[in-house]
């Protein structure tokens, strides 16, 4: 571990000693090449694909110019951007970023490429399809379109600006980590529903059960990859919660793709049983609240600015992870207590920032502390129904930090800003909830 924060911080040195513009113009140098090198690797640049099984390859020529000039009037320039679909979400938070940037006004055509794309078929995989539909300022590859797709790539690939590959990426907020990169998202809903887009939601709501006042909740069950189940809660510890929310007259929907054959019981209203991707987007611009383990699926709660409780956390910082906007005065998280088995001994929230900054790659993390003897401590039945009634007094505006409750506060925020001022760290800028803080003062040490 030292040697590997040696090379942290020499990294950060040097960084420090070379002039910007330096830095700056090989960067930009390593990016052209790098993003020609990526549009190429996904098949798009083949000429020879476009006119397969094309009779007349100049008549077939001269159709697609006369769609790109259409395409392009009242356009002033192409930018080319990643799409990052590897992972909801980062996929999530690349439209997110576009809409709030203004991208559908700019008078650019915004062409999108996937990570993965089969350029015969215009085969796109993408964690959820109906994402792009209310983002159609940007071109995203399909089946209908896939030839003036690669007729544009292929034929106008020059005529590109390719600098703005990352601009729309999660990762091009990370400049300054120190500073809220999401500050001025607050109040921002990148998707608005039409009328006959609400009534068509609200008749599925109505089909799955739903009867009035209702939070949108998902435990994380993915296990592949270095993260493992590292994050993974188990639903049977919401139920205490998901009983008091429902005394409370507040239902309870489970959401995204059924992975989990379980029944969930405890009167949960299953979503995932009658899976429609539309509306697993549609369930969460009407719920109070989303709750669950960090994943990607609560990139769908930040689309429409709905508060979130972050379950499971195991880390802070989340360098390299699409974590979105979240805002203290929005958001609540609880952290996953880590154990070290060698020393005997819970890890301080600065503890595991010494590691966080040692391995700013999350993966990389997991993988240090799970091949070294930490043991993650998954949140408890009753953490999670302690941090549930802090969201609904807050929503309803009954909340308010005592005295000593705000100090306790103060100094959590404080040991983070500390960290990113000095790492330039991004961090999830979200409060951990009270009672458990209080209950575990021992973490500020």
């Amino acid at each position: 571990m030292i040697e590997k924060r040696k090379t942290v911080i020499k990294n950060r040195i040097k960084k420090a000693l070379i002039p910007g513009a330096i830095r700056e113009k090989k960067a930009a140098q390593r990016l052209l090449v790098s993003v020609k090198a990526q549009i190429a690797d996904t098949g798009v640049l083949d000429r020879e694909t476009l006119f397969v099984n094309c009779a007349d390859t100049d008549r077939e020529m001269q159709a697609l110019e006369q769609q790109y000039q259409e395409l392009m009037k009242g356009k002033d320039g192409i930018q080319v951007h990643f799409l990052f679909n590897l992972a909801l979400g980062a996929f999530v938070q690349t439209f997110l970023i576009a809409k709030h940037n203004k991208a559908d006004c700019d008078n650019k055509l915004h062409i999108m490429v996937p990570a993965k794309i089969d350029p015969e078929t215009g085969d796109v995989k993408l964690p959820n399809p109906e994402v792009p539909k209310f983002f159609d300022f940007l071109f995203v590859p399909d089946k209908s379109n896939i030839r003036l797709y690669l007729y544009i790539l292929n034929y106008h690939f020059d005529e590109i600006d390719l600098t703005t590959w990352s601009s729309f990426a999660p990762g091009s907020l990370e400049a300054d980590g120190s500073k809220d990169a999401y500050a001025d998202y607050r109040g921002f809903k990148a998707i608005e529903y039409s009328e006959e887009e609400k009534r068509h939601g609200d008749e599925y709501l109505k089909k799955i059960g739903v009867t009035g006042r209702y939070v949108s909740f998902r435990n994380r069950v993915a296990k592949g990859g270095s993260l493992g189940g590292v994050r993974n809660g188990d639903t049977s510890t919401y139920y205490k919660a998901v009983n008091y929310l429902q005394n409370n007259g507040i239902q309870c929907v489970y959401v995204g793709l059924n992975e989990n054959a379980d029944e969930l019981g405890n009167g949960i209203i299953d979503a995932s049983k009658q899976y429609d991707a539309m509306m697993d987007l549609y369930i969460h611009s009407k719920a109070d609240f989303f709750m669950g383990d960090h994943s990607g699926i609560i990139s769908f709660a930040q689309l429409f600015d709905r508060p979130m409780i972050l379950l499971n956390l195991p880390y802070f910082t989340m360098s390299g992870d699409a974590y979105g906007p979240t805002f203290v005065e929005r958001d609540l998280l609880l952290p996953e207590k880590i154990f070290d088995t060698k020393n005997k001994k819970y890890l301080t929230i600065r503890q595991m920032l010494e590691y966080e900054m040692t391995y700013p790659e999350y993966k990389d993390l997991v993988e240090y502390y799970v091949n070294n003897g930490f043991v993650f401590e998954k949140n408890t039945e009753d953490e999670i129904l302690s941090v549930v009634k802090e969201m609904l007094a807050r929503i309803e505006g009954t909340f308010a930090y005592s005295a000593e409750e705000q100090k306790l506060m103060d100094r959590y925020f404080g040991i983070m800003q500390n960290n990113a001022d000095r790492y330039e760290a991004k961090w999830c800028r979200a409060s951990i909830g009270i009672e458990f803080l209080k209950n575990n003062q021992w973490l500020l040490d």
